[in-house]
């Protein structure tokens, strides 16, 4: 076995060492840090951050669940247009991975709206996914 990053060749004739010295070495290895290799290593991107919309508090407000990957505003706002008083429309974006969260917000200027979109797009696809609405706080 080659020495590298760190790693020493086992000793003893069956190269196997025992419970005890395995445990030490673990334990001496978790304050070190790996090296990161050339080949897989990506540079981080930052990913843009946005602001959560201030809500019409006279608004209606449904949250939508259980969006897949490609669950986006323009998707809620083209799947929710035909309620005409939809007012807007938010999916909140993971920070780190750049990806939704998986869920997102649909408003409403009119209660009308707002119950029929409910009872109409309530397990409904949107995108790769049947959506799970309610009324959101």
């Amino acid at each position: 076995m080659k020495e590298s990053a760190g790693i020493k060749k086992p000793k003893g004739a069956s190269g196997r060492v025992s419970a005890k010295k395995a445990a030490s070495y673990l334990h001496s290895m978790q304050s070190q840090s790996l090296p990161a290799s050339s080949s897989s290593s990506k540079p981080k991107q930052s990913t843009p951050t946005r602001a959560a919309p201030k809500w019409n508090s006279k608004h209606f407000k449904l949250f939508v669940g259980n969006l897949g990957p490609d669950g986006n505003d323009e998707l809620l706002r083209t799947s929710f247009e035909k309620y005409k008083s939809m007012s807007q429309v938010y999916v909140p974006i993971d920070k780190k991975t750049g990806l939704n969260k998986g869920f997102g917000f649909v408003a409403f200027a009119k209660s009308e709206d707002y119950l029929h979109a409910f009872q109409e797009m309530n397990g409904k696809y949107i995108g790769q996914r049947p959506v799970q609405l309610k009324r959101a706080k």
